[in-house]
């Protein structure tokens, strides 16, 4: 059992800098957690203080019902794979692999039997005589997971492991790590800026901005209800395109400067309450509709084998449309089409929140 639960985690920096504001999340046995969100936006400086790299200024954080807020890193039953390996250039894979257990003076006989069956597990039975410098990007960052493997921790943890890694080798160490987490059944809590990687591998995505927690859900909640215009904008690739505009005065349509449509009956209760207000409409590539009374004129075309991807104006409004099958539209040809209403989301325009 390995449950960590974290309440109101709070770093501050000399100069009373507030990197990471009131973090809460309880992570069950077994959960594979990524913390997803762009530079700065306090993700790494959440996973060091779990690992007791950086003190919690403010709160508590609990491993298994114990207090950990101010034990020292070592004593906290983690192992962290960092981003540049951190591999020790003048000791062999299987050194570097083994150098944790004896650091705890494990017993040799178990020190080898450790190793040799977490080698036997990431294929790097053949490399353990060879140095750090003999293997590729991905045989480093394998031997990285190895020595994090042989310590057995209640929980790994994760620093942008794959940053370091070409697109083609990223994707198939994602799918490695993913099988990793199936067979031992660990807790993972892992820190990336790669939201495809957060989409992939997550159990429960934690997204964060400038250091505050903005969402916490599956990937598929992170993706079809974001709680606010920044998720909705962060995570999706393309981007979830965004029009600025009011509700009519009736309540019966969205009308922004290059377009208006009709609202359908649950849309106009949802937005009852901004009748008259400015608000903000997000619609993901493919929650268009190829059929409509809308036009969009096209510009570059995307076919992308079992799709094509439309870079359009609606009157002088930019978007980026997805339509399922490979279709023949050239440049400046005309598009009609609708939005499924059931899909698209409404934002206040003030606070940026989702409108429920």
């Amino acid at each position: 059992m390995s449950e960590l639960n974290l309440q109101h985690l709070k770093k501050i920096y000399d100069g009373g800098v507030v990197a990471v504001h009131d973090f809460n999340i309880d992570i069950k046995d077994g959960e594979f957690i990524v913390i997803v969100g762009p530079s700065g936006c306090g993700k790494s400086t959440s996973l060091r203080m779990i690992a007791g790299l950086e003190e919690i200024s403010e709160g508590k954080a609990l491993l298994d019902g114990k207090d950990i807020t101010n034990a020292a890193s070592k004593n906290r039953d983690m192992a962290m794979v960092f981003q540049n390996y951190a591999l020790y250039a003048h000791m062999t894979i299987y050194q570097n692999m083994a150098f944790s257990l004896m650091l705890r003076k494990v017993d040799k006989q178990e020190i080898h039997r450790k190793v040799m069956a977490v080698a036997s597990m990431l294929n790097l039975d053949e490399q353990l005589n060879k140095k750090p410098k003999q293997l590729s990007g991905g045989q480093r960052q394998r031997v990285a997971l190895g020595r994090a493997l042989v310590r057995t921790p209640k929980i790994f943890l994760f620093d942008e492991p794959l940053s370091n890694l070409d697109a083609k080798l990223r994707v198939k160490m994602r799918r490695e790590i993913k099988i990793l987490h199936q067979k031992l059944n660990a807790t993972m809590i892992y820190v990336t800026h790669d939201q495809i990687e957060a989409l992939t591998l997550a159990d429960r995505i934690v997204v964060m901005s400038m250091g505050h927690v903005q969402q916490i859900g599956t990937p598929l909640q992170i993706y079809s209800d974001p709680n606010n215009k920044f998720v909705a904008s962060f995570v999706g690739n393309p981007p979830m395109n965004f029009f600025y505009g009011k509700i009519s005065s009736d309540g019966n349509k969205f009308v922004c400067d290059d377009f208006s449509f009709r609202l359908d009956a649950k849309r106009k209760r949802l937005l009852s309450g901004h009748v008259n207000k400015e608000v903000i409409l997000g619609v993901r590539p493919e929650h268009f509709v190829p059929k409509g009374d809308l036009i969009a004129k096209v510009g570059i075309v995307e076919h992308l084998g079992a799709h094509t991807l439309f870079n359009c104006t609606i009157n002088k409004a930019r978007a980026k449309i997805k339509f399922e099958k490979w279709l023949d539209y050239k440049e400046n040809d005309e598009i009609e089409f609708s939005f499924n209403q059931d899909l698209i989301c409404f934002f206040d325009k003030s606070s940026e929140e989702r409108i429920r």
